[in-house]
């Protein structure tokens, strides 16, 4: 393990076995132009957006390489960047069950690079950072200038580093919009106003934003637990560059794909009632950009070769 942590094994955690029934994410993907806004015309939903980070540094620097070499990037981007910072990091199944020790944020990264990590999973698990508010300086390296004046602005963004991880089905006050960097992430979701998850047991009065029920695996947790009707689950998964658009209250469940041993995310949160139409312009201006820059290119392009 690296530096600062205990050094000590986390219990294995249960696999997900069981039949799986999955929805496609209600067919959503990047709205055709022109098209009205999924805020303006429902309530809220999630929304998969491949591709939208494909120039984030992160991205652009690791691609075509595997998760391992990728961290060794990131490892030199962070030692460059965040010095000695060292934050608290779970170890554990989920954050529900996890001790939190100190960890040497670059030394992280580093261990990720290595075979070893893959046998020694779950391993520490740096959830939800505050990097940037740590180190501002790791903006320049890990976000995109495209970013530094974009509106309307995340309120908190905050970044997920580890080896076999897994969050467990919960929901956030947050309208959030997870990016992922490296590695390859299973993200699952319910609506927040189904009867399924009207029906979702909870983990306890103090955490009643999170459920013991692995949405991975209805069937058998419909076993489990009875009060829990079967539900078709949004599953979606996750590349580099991939983000998925999760509004407020949905819930969702988040693990490291089985494809992958590391994995390195970050999520951009607004707050407020207002928070999913922000995410959605957020989003969209973000988009529109793209597609101006990619117009200019092919006109370029196109007076050249004329």
């Amino acid at each position: 393990y690296p530096a600062g942590t205990s050094g000590k094994s986390s219990p294995a955690c249960e696999p997900a076995g069981g039949t799986r029934r999955h929805g496609s994410l209600l067919g959503l993907g990047r709205l055709p132009p022109g098209a009205p806004s999924l805020v303006a015309t429902m309530r809220a939903a999630p929304r998969f957006l491949p591709g939208f980070a494909r120039d984030w540094p992160a991205v652009a620097s690791t691609a075509g390489l595997p998760p391992h070499e990728a961290m060794r990037w990131l490892a030199g981007e962070l030692a460059a960047g965040a010095g000695d910072l060292v934050l608290d990091a779970e170890v554990g199944c989920s954050y529900l069950d996890a001790e939190l020790v100190p960890v040497s944020v670059p030394a992280l990264a580093a261990y990720l690079s290595e075979p070893r990590a893959a046998v020694e999973a779950p391993g520490p698990y740096l959830a939800q950072a505050d990097l940037f508010a740590e180190r501002p300086g790791l903006r320049e390296r890990l976000l995109p200038p495209s970013l530094t004046d974009r509106t309307p602005r995340p309120y908190r963004t905050v970044a997920w580093l580890g080896g076999a991880t897994s969050s467990p089905l919960h929901h956030d006050p947050y309208a959030g919009l997870l990016v992922q960097q490296i590695g390859r992430k299973r993200c699952a979701l319910l609506p927040p106003d189904s009867p399924s998850t009207q029906s979702l047991p909870r983990h306890s009065l103090l955490q009643g934003n999170s459920s013991p029920v692995d949405p991975f695996a209805p069937r058998r947790d419909t076993e489990r637990y009875p009060d829990y009707p079967a539900a078709a689950v949004l599953e979606h998964v996750l590349s580099e560059g991939d983000a998925l658009l999760i509004p407020r209250r949905w819930w969702h469940a988040v693990r490291t794909d089985d494809s992958t041993f590391a994995s390195f995310s970050l999520t951009l949160w607004w707050d407020g009632a207002s928070a999913d139409a922000e995410a959605e312009r957020f989003v969209r201006g973000v988009l529109e950009s793209k597609e101006r820059r990619d117009e200019g290119a092919r006109t370029v392009g196109a007076e050249r070769n004329g």
